[in-house]
Formats: C-alpha cells, sequence, structure tokens
C-alpha cells in the first residue's frame, strides 16, 4: 500500500505492518490506524505515523532508555511493545516525554492502545535530557 505523509512524503507498506488503535491516539479518537516507522535519520526515536490523516505523526521513544524499569512498573505484558510520546521542544534541551500515557502495543494483535497510569509517580513532562533541566509532575 501507498501512503503520503507530511514528514516522510510518500511510502509504502504491507497490510500487515498496520496498527489498529480502537480508540484512537487521545486528542486524535477518530484516527485509528498507523503504521511505526523507523527511521535510520530520527534514531533512537520512532514514528507512529496515521495512515488516516497525512499530516498526522507521533515521535515516540523507548522509555527504558530514560527509565530502565519503567514498562515492568505499571505491568506492562511480555508480548507487548511499551512507547512514550515525545515533545521535541525548538531548544532541543527542553524536549521531554510523556511517561504518565504511554503507547502499548500488542505485537501479536497488531493493536495499540495509549494507556492513562493514574499516578503522580509517573511526570507527564519528564525531560529527555534530564541533567538539563527538572522533571514538571502534573
Amino acid at each position: 500500500m501507498k501512503w503520503k505523509n507530511h514528514q516522510f512524503g510518500e511510502f509504502e507498506f504491507d497490510d500487515d505492518h498496520v496498527l489498529t488503535f480502537p480508540e484512537g491516539i487521545i486528542g486524535f479518537e477518530e484516527c485509528r490506524r498507523f503504521v511505526l516507522v523507523n527511521d535510520e535519520d530520527s534514531r533512537p526515536f520512532h514514528w507512529l505515523v496515521s495512515v488516516e490523516e497525512e499530516g498526522l505523526s507521533f515521535p515516540l521513544i523507548d522509555p527504558r532508555l530514560l527509565i530502565p524499569e519503567y514498562a515492568k512498573e505499571f505491568g506492562a505484558k511480555e508480548d507487548s511493545t511499551v512507547l512514550v510520546v515525545a515533545t521535541i521542544r525548538e531548544d532541543v534541551e527542553r524536549s521531554t516525554v510523556n511517561l504518565r500515557s504511554p503507547v502499548v502495543i500488542s505485537n501479536v494483535l497488531r493493536t495499540g492502545k495509549q494507556v492513562i497510569i493514574d499516578s503522580d509517580s509517573f511526570a507527564m513532562e519528564y525531560p529527555l535530557f534530564p541533567s538539563t533541566h527538572q522533571s514538571v509532575k502534573g
């Protein structure tokens, strides 16, 4: 299948690469079909790219790069991939990730869900570069 995205231009993917998010992504509930793009130039980020809205994509990162035990702390299953949404700011050192609303992907079912963790122990704006500024909780 071919799809055009503002960020990546035209690209091809197989139907079996589509991830279905039955509830969408928070704030974008109408978009339910995405592909996970692993762009070499964007490492360590992955991109969750909508195949329904060409301007919609989310930078994701493995939270274990920041907090090694993160996925275990809220009980993620072994057959799942857990990623968190990053907010890349113009001043890159002030970029953050949302630890309170991870994206959990079932590798077997090819479905995903953005989970809301009801705990103050996870910040909505955790610094991507912790040594450069303090975490803002809330």
